[in-house]
């Protein structure tokens, strides 16, 4: 755009097929900048039928300011700033690039400073992984290629060689880590990979189909805390009056229900497949919070606080 506004205030009559070839980009894709010109940003371009090109049919100044005022654009640098917790990733460098030619791109200077005067983003430690394993995954999403991989299983404690179908790249938030989903045609399922324990990628030449009927959002609906099970258990936690105060804060999983008790305790119940996660996340709360159900979770933490308690038992007594 700022190309043909050139053009039109040097008088050149530009039509689309010549700045196409300047641009070497299809008719269709100048017409659509010309078009938005005229329409959003009300420049006064006309065309010349005798001279077979357009012109501005009276003085105007393109301001891309009429894009992006000052807030907006130090949004936008705020913006680049929280992103950079995905620095590394072939996804942060893309959206970097991006919104710097954007504010770049503007009549004015701006560098974020008055918004981060109000504003402050944590940083998540993002969990290390190399990156030529992230790139070859990503070639092999957009391509729709299998790949084998070399991956450390931490509950098995062992490196296993998996051919897998991958679906999509996950990052999730509470821990820094990117995931792939993927179908394993080892367990003849979709799972969970942590990407900073693969250890090798390796991209084949036999392709795939993403089932239709696979949906992201169901299928991590079911997982807690990134760990995913088979079976779904409907969890029931009761949590005392004090640590009540600070469940009530957070949304746990889409899934949750909150029962309220006149005692200001509270039961928070959801459906998930990950007994084990559901486990550690009970845990960190002691005994300030008592599993209802189901029953295997009730064992599971009980056998737990018991070797617990061979662990910290009197050293005098051993």
């Amino acid at each position: 755009m700022q190309h043909i506004d050139r053009e039109l205030r040097n008088n050149r009559y530009p039509n689309c097929s010549r700045i196409a070839g300047y641009f070497d980009v299809s008719r269709k894709s100048i017409q659509r900048d010309i078009d938005f010109m005229r329409d959003m940003l009300h420049a006064p371009i006309a065309y010349d039928r005798h001279r077979k090109g357009y012109f501005y049919s009276e003085t105007w100044v393109f301001d891309l300011s009429a894009l992006l005022d000052v807030q907006e654009t130090e949004a936008l640098a705020a913006a680049a700033e929280v992103l950079s917790q995905y620095r590394g990733t072939p996804y942060y460098d893309e959206v970097n690039r991006a919104i710097g030619k954007l504010v770049d791109a503007l009549p004015f200077s701006c560098t974020g400073e008055g918004i981060f005067d109000i504003y402050s983003f944590d940083h998540p430690a993002a969990a290390s992984f190399n990156h030529a394993t992230f790139s070859l995954l990503e070639q092999a999403l957009r391509n729709r290629r299998k790949v084998r991989l070399i991956y450390r299983s931490i509950s098995r404690q062992a490196l296993t060689e998996r051919i897998v179908r991958p679906y999509r790249l996950h990052y999730d938030q509470s821990t820094g880590t990117w995931y792939l989903i993927a179908f394993c045609e080892y367990r003849q399922a979709t799972r969970l990979f942590a990407v900073n324990r693969i250890q090798h990628v390796t991209a084949t030449s036999e392709n795939f189909t993403v089932p239709s009927l696979f949906n992201v959002s169901n299928y991590m609906d079911k997982a807690f805390h990134q760990t995913l099970g088979i079976v779904p258990y409907d969890i029931a936690v009761k949590f005392t009056p004090y640590q009540s105060q600070w469940i009530r804060e957070h949304r746990w999983h889409d899934s949750q229900q909150i029962e309220e008790h006149d005692d200001g305790s509270l039961t928070l119940r959801f459906t998930v497949t990950a007994l084990d996660a559901v486990k550690r996340w009970v845990m960190r709360y002691g005994a300030q919070a008592e599993v209802l159900q189901p029953s295997e979770l009730r064992d599971m933490i009980r056998q737990e606080v018991q070797a617990m308690g061979a662990v910290y038992r009197d050293r005098r007594k051993r």
